[in-house]
């Protein structure tokens, strides 16, 4: 939890504003283990928590309810040993087998980390927002990234 608390305060990783309190932390997954549409995945090493992924709502448009948007966190010292692409290639497949087709990100154009963990599971950089995000050093580009999800065959009868 420190980790990620100094992640919000660096301002990098993450656009929350304030560190989330544990009772926050616990109704986020208390509400992915009551939807299953919605999942988080948790990466557990030697019962230390090294990351985290979470897939929520896009939009709840009719047209676009089979898009979901996707939250990625890995703690710091678990980083560049591939927890990132574990988690991201999970929600990936657990996403295709929930009936998703597409998946979409946003991060800051400074989160390099963010950004290469994007590309190594297929992702691509789709669009960038100007002066979009206010974090406390004033307003920071972010990336919009998306991963298209390959279709299933449909089965023949």
């Amino acid at each position: 939890m420190r980790d990620f608390q100094r992640s919000v305060l660096d301002r990098l990783e993450t656009f929350d504003a304030d560190p989330r309190g544990i009772e926050d932390q616990r109704q986020l997954i208390a509400g992915a283990e009551h939807d299953p549409k919605h999942p988080m995945l948790v990466a557990d090493v030697r019962n230390w928590i090294a990351g985290w992924v979470a897939l929520a709502p896009y939009d709840t448009r009719i047209a676009l309810d089979d898009m979901g948007e996707v939250f990625i966190y890995v703690r710091r010292s678990f980083r560049s040993y591939g927890v990132g692409r574990q988690l991201m290639r999970a929600i990936q497949e657990a996403a295709g087998r929930l009936g998703y087709r597409k998946l979409i990100g946003r991060t800051l154009v400074e989160n390099r980390d963010g950004l290469l963990l994007c590309r190594a599971t297929g992702w691509r950089e789709v669009g960038r927002h100007s002066a979009h995000a206010r974090l406390n050093d004033g307003l920071h580009d972010v990336m919009m990234v998306e991963y298209l999800i390959p279709s299933m065959p449909v089965p023949q009868t």
